[in-house]
């Protein structure tokens, strides 16, 4: 003899399935908002970084300092950055160029890059 099961008793459990699925979703999309964050955390470290360094640069190079480089080096540093170039022109214009390793999911691992320019006034 077979069973016949009503309409409702075959519909059982289906609401756990969907709950789950909604939930798997959730999951995912909270997962990559927080790589959103993170990168956007790297770039304003990078943006940071890089300005403070053109700044610390600029003035070394208009008071007549030896190496401004090496002061937006250790300023970028400092920040959490690397400085990957800076070059100072005519009247102390520095232009410097910044990175920040960020890793904003396991294995995907990215550099935020930013770049600045500082000199006195009215150049």
């Amino acid at each position: 003899m077979t069973s016949v099961m009503a309409p409702a008793a075959r519909d059982r459990g289906s609401a756990t399935v969907l709950v789950l699925a909604i939930l798997a979703a959730g999951l995912v999309l909270m997962v990559l908002l927080g790589a959103l964050v993170h990168a956007s955390v790297a770039r304003g470290t990078a943006q940071a970084a890089a300005d403070l360094a053109a700044i610390a640069a600029a003035g070394e190079a208009a008071s007549g300092g030896p190496d401004p480089c090496a002061l937006a080096e250790r300023v970028a540093e400092r920040n959490g950055g690397q400085l990957s170039s800076c070059a100072v022109g005519d009247g102390a214009l520095t232009d410097v160029e910044v990175r920040v390793p960020a890793t904003p999911l396991p294995g995907w691992d990215q550099v935020a890059v930013a770049a600045a320019r500082a000199g006195p006034v009215g150049l």
